[in-house]
């Protein structure tokens, strides 16, 4: 059960914004998540831990939203169910997709060497200026610069590669 715990509260945010997009509106949107908490809560025992736990979450996530606009059919809505489900659709393919380009990054990102590795760390984890890259290493700015446009080329290429291949670099 903490596995679960653990994966509902890593999915809020994206929970959430699935639930706003859906409903056309954040308004509700905090009752709706609420509600599809407790039914991920209730539903723990059903979840399957070989498989992804957000496609699950979204599923029950989409009843909810179902549900919420059933109780609210007296408003005026603004999507039908057809246009709701497409959406829908569209979301957990974009999300699946962001999973796997995630994936494919950690696995490019493991292939470069230690001092690609170093620029990239020291600019994107640590937020460091180009400049203080650069003279920390005793080079120019611009070649600097140049470096890191080199990396996060090999790394979109390679990226791009792996997803063309259907997996993980």
């Amino acid at each position: 059960m903490a596995h679960v715990v653990r994966e509902i509260t890593a999915c809020q945010s994206a929970l959430y914004a699935y639930v706003c997009t859906l409903l056309g509106t954040s308004s509700g949107a905090a009752d709706v998540l609420q509600e599809a908490n407790i039914v991920l809560w209730e539903k723990a025992s059903e979840y399957d831990p070989s498989r992804p736990f957000l496609p699950w979450a979204f599923g029950i996530a989409y009843f909810q939203v179902l549900a919420h606009r059933k109780r609210l059919s007296r408003d005026k809505l603004v999507f039908d169910d057809e246009l709701l489900n497409a959406v829908s659709d569209v979301l957990r393919r974009r999300d699946e997709t962001a999973d796997r380009e995630l994936e494919a990054l950690d696995g490019c990102v493991s292939k470069l060497a230690p001092h690609q590795r170093q620029v990239l760390d020291a600019r994107y984890r640590d937020g460091q200026a180009v400049e203080s890259i650069a003279r920390r290493a005793g080079k120019a700015a611009n070649a600097t610069a140049a470096e890191l446009y080199r990396v996060r080329k090999l790394l979109m290429d390679c990226i791009r590669r792996t997803m063309s291949a259907g997996g993980a670099a």
